[in-house]
């Protein structure tokens, strides 16, 4: 079973940290976003409501002005036009009002355009029809007509003028080229309605219609069948009323009024595309502030993290520290008073733990010590029957054997004791020199009990000087032979190589090897390789000399670890790796 790895405690409080800032910012935004949304469509429809009340109050004004005759549909070429749903629909009493008419047409065409537009479910109702003599008294004192029934200079003009461009509409085509044309356009063109409607203010480019006896004005070739049929609906009922619509992913605004006393009705269309574009732009400032508040909590919280973590990286600091002998290493109890019993358990630790090691060693030292005396004794009388091994019975003779075998493996677990307990009271002081690597091993290997193993390099490496402590190191070479000697009957080669600012240094034999689970505890106190410690034997050692070998590397700021041969034979590598040190040049002196 694969255990999912879990995110680092600075990882997941940074991970909070920035989660909560999104879901924060993103909160902010959304609330934003939705009130300046509504608000601004709110202040857009009044607006519009308010602009095309106005133009309604004008136009009814503006068009009783008007002689009668000349507001009547006018047929062209190609017949009266065709409006479909122009007149006046009733009211259906069985109806809702306020519900959109499935059957009605709900397409809205600007220009040649034409596609299905979204209703909204309700129709809200502006108020009540236009009255012509309320119209009149809030136009009052400005530069339209006045609040009496004769109409203004300006009005009769322009009817005497309407007068007379119908009297030349009347008037039979002369047989001139494109004159039955012409005279269409400049009918059109001096038509009473279209003057009015032109006159007509229309911001934000919205687009007029007025639907006049049964036929449509509008300058944008707008038609009411192309309207919303719920809006038609109240309009046709004498209901001032406004919808939204949606055509072509833009939104518009459709109002329309009802002209009391004329067989009228007045609709503005205004597009809600500017808005919407200012609405996108806040949306994207918005969502990038969102963002940018993402990223700064996230900022924050690895700060924090970094600060609330900070206690426990000294405390792992101090631990390693410690585990490396340094038992002079203490917490500053006075850094953080929220952690000042945190850090007094872990002094009060540290100072029992180094009471219990300076104990052990001096209790082995001493022991150690006591020991020398009757075993120097004892090895004394142990030479004398070896002088006299010839004369004693055969029985005799292989007692004397197994004596001197002991005394002998006693004398060196005494001295590799006495060598850990300085170790372990930090009694132990360096002797760094500089040693020339190539002579400094071969005197060490002829000195071993494998004099015959060969030392191999390279020939850039061959005069590699190292700074270290000769008698440390060549007691960690040793013990690496004889560990060979006693499982693999030989070591086959020692070899050395630099890489970089570091020197390796290789002891291979043909044995057995050591098994991947061995590899690491072989280095501990008392442990022989394969599980046979505790038993007695010509071959086994007492179980403390690849554990001097790592504790004299370790004091060289280096590291000792076993592995397989690399050509895939059997047997075991030895890896000594050691700083080189100081840079020296090979001198003479340097050669052991």
């Amino acid at each position: 079973m694969v255990r999912r790895r879990r995110l680092g405690l600075r990882a997941r409080i940074t991970f909070i940290y920035a989660l909560g800032a999104l879901l924060l910012s993103a909160m902010v935004a959304a609330g934003a976003f939705t009130i300046t949304r509504a608000r601004l469509l709110n202040e857009f429809e009044q607006a519009a409501i308010a602009q095309g009340e106005s133009n309604a109050i004008d136009l009814r004004q503006r068009l009783t002005a008007i002689p009668p005759e000349l507001l009547e549909p006018i047929d062209d070429e190609d017949g009266p036009l065709e409006t479909g749903e122009s007149q006046e629909r009733p009211t259906d009493p069985g109806v809702d009002p306020g519900i959109v008419d499935p059957d009605d047409g709900n397409s809205l065409d600007l220009g040649n355009n034409t596609s299905t537009a979204e209703e909204t479910t309700t129709t809200t109702i502006l108020g009540p029809p236009i009255d012509i003599d309320e119209a009149r008294e809030a136009l009052e004192g400005s530069d339209g007509p006045g609040t009496g029934s004769e109409p203004s200079v300006s009005t009769t003009e322009e009817a005497g003028d309407a007068e007379d461009d119908a009297a030349e509409d009347d008037a039979p085509d002369n047989g001139a080229p494109g004159g039955s044309e012409a005279a269409a356009a400049e009918t059109e063109s001096d038509d009473p309605v279209t003057v009015v409607l032109e006159d007509l203010t229309t911001p934000n480019g919205a687009v007029s219609l007025l639907h006049l006896n049964g036929r449509d004005r509008s300058l944008a070739g707008l038609r009411e069948t192309e309207l919303p049929g719920g809006l038609r609906q109240f309009v046709g009922n004498g209901r001032p009323s406004h919808q939204r619509v949606v055509l072509d992913g833009q939104t518009r605004v459709v109002v329309g009024f009802p002209i009391v006393g004329l067989d009228a009705r007045y609709y503005e269309v205004a597009s809600l595309e500017e808005l919407e574009n200012t609405l996108n732009s806040l949306q994207v400032i918005l969502t990038g502030t969102a963002l940018a508040a993402s990223l700064a909590g996230a900022a924050l919280g690895r700060y924090s993290a970094r600060r609330a973590l900070q206690p426990l990286a000294d405390v792992s600091a101090a631990a390693e520290s410690i585990a490396l002998g340094r038992f002079e290493t203490r917490l500053d109890d006075h850094a953080d008073p929220d952690l000042a019993g945190l850090t007094s358990s872990f002094n009060d630790m540290v100072d029992a733990l180094r009471t219990r090691v300076e104990r052990d060693g001096r209790f082995a030292s001493d022991v150690s010590h006591e020991l020398r005396s009757p075993l120097m004794t004892l090895a004394a009388s142990v030479g004398v029957l070896q002088g006299r091994r010839p004369d004693l019975p055969p029985s005799a003779q292989k007692a004397v054997d197994l004596l001197s075998q002991d005394v002998h493996r006693f004398e060196r677990l005494v001295e590799d004791l006495l060598e850990i307990s300085r170790m372990d009271v930090g009694a132990i002081e360096l002797d760094l020199t500089p040693v020339f690597l190539r002579e400094f091993l071969e005197f060490v290997v002829s000195q071993s009990r494998s004099p015959d193993v060969p030392v191999r390099y390279k020939p850039a490496d061959e005069n590699l000087v190292i700074t270290a402590d000769k008698r440390r190191l060549g007691q960690a070479v040793t013990n690496l032979l004889d560990n060979a000697v006693k499982y693999a009957g030989t070591a086959t080669g020692v070899t050395f190589r630099q890489f970089d600012d570091r020197v390796r240094i290789f002891v291979d034999d043909l044995g057995p090897g050591v098994r991947p689970e061995d590899r690491e505890r072989i280095f501990d106190r008392f442990t022989r390789a394969g599980g046979d410690a505790g038993r007695r034997g010509t071959t086994s050692g007492v179980g403390l000399g690849l554990s001097l070998v790592a504790e004299h590397i370790k004091l060289h700021d280096g590291m000792v670890s076993v592995t397989e041969r690399p050509d895939g034979k059997s047997g075991a590598r030895f890896v000594i790796d050691l700083p080189i040190g100081e840079q020296f040049e090979h001198d003479e002196e340097m050669a052991v």
